[in-house]
């Protein structure tokens, strides 16, 4: 019997040893000493916001020496504003930038934008303002997409970078186009004055005649009576009076025999 109860003992004693070196085992492997978990990473960037950081890209514009005051212009002077250099293949190619806006002294909405773009060579002293009769000269409109007026456009080197789609015409949202294409910003303290209500860039909408519109009518007007002395029914017409016309003198020669 004593020598069952040392065998169990024994056995009792190994088992607890093994216990003790699994715990340790266990501590061993969750202590801190130990790096079990991998090290710890810089959290990767936003690929969208990088890629759209490395492709947002501003032209370079050439600083304009001038009057900072609008410059009412026909075609041939746009054009002369407008030629290329055909050395520079790159928006990033320091050029010269000129702002352009298609109006129409008939349209009020060309009206309610003169002030505030007639401000604008103030917010932007580098840059060339220059304004166009779209309905005059209207060799660039088919060229640039101009559907309407007003409509405000951004030149580099001659070649068109950008349109203003919005559908309010403030000196805020204008000076706001300018700086997301260039990088440019107004200048502080920028404001529209009673000054630029005169000019140049009328902000009352011409009463007069329009002499385009009155030839188009009068085009279409010759245009339709053409066609239709063509169709049957000026035939008959025609043919009514020359049978009335007859029936009358027929008529009064009878009156008269009688």
């Amino acid at each position: 019997m004593h020598i069952s109860l040392l065998f169990l003992s024994l056995l009792f004693t190994i088992s607890r040893s093994e216990v003790n070196e699994t715990v340790e085992s266990s501590v061993d492997l969750e202590s801190p000493d130990v790096n079990t978990t991998p090290a710890l990473q810089t959290p990767p960037v936003n690929s969208s916001t990088a890629s759209n950081e490395s492709t947002v890209k501003f032209v370079s514009c050439l600083p304009h020496v001038g009057t900072a005051q609008v410059h009412l212009v026909n075609d041939t002077e746009l054009i002369k504003y407008l030629s290329t250099n055909p050395n520079i293949t790159s928006k990033e190619t320091p050029a010269n930038c000129i702002v352009v806006l298609f109006y129409s002294k008939y349209c009020p909405f060309s009206s309610m934008a003169a002030p505030h773009f007639n401000a604008l060579p103030r917010a932007f002293p580098t840059f060339k303002m220059v304004a166009i009769n779209a309905i005059w000269y209207n060799i660039f409109n088919a060229q640039n997409g101009i559907v309407g007026v007003p409509s405000l456009l951004l030149f580099h080197n001659g070649k068109l970078v950008a349109k203003f789609n919005e559908s309010e015409y403030t000196l805020e949202l204008f000076s706001r186009f300018i700086a997301k294409h260039t990088g440019v910003h107004a200048e502080d303290k920028s404001f529209v004055t009673s000054a630029d209500f005169g000019g140049p860039v009328s902000s009352i909408p011409t009463r007069e005649d329009d002499m385009l519109l009155l030839l188009s009518w009068v085009f279409i007007v010759l245009c339709a009576a053409y066609y239709f002395s063509k169709s049957k029914y000026w035939t008959w017409i025609v043919e009514t009076v020359q049978n009335t016309w007859r029936e009358s003198e027929a008529q009064a020669l009878h009156e008269h025999a009688d």
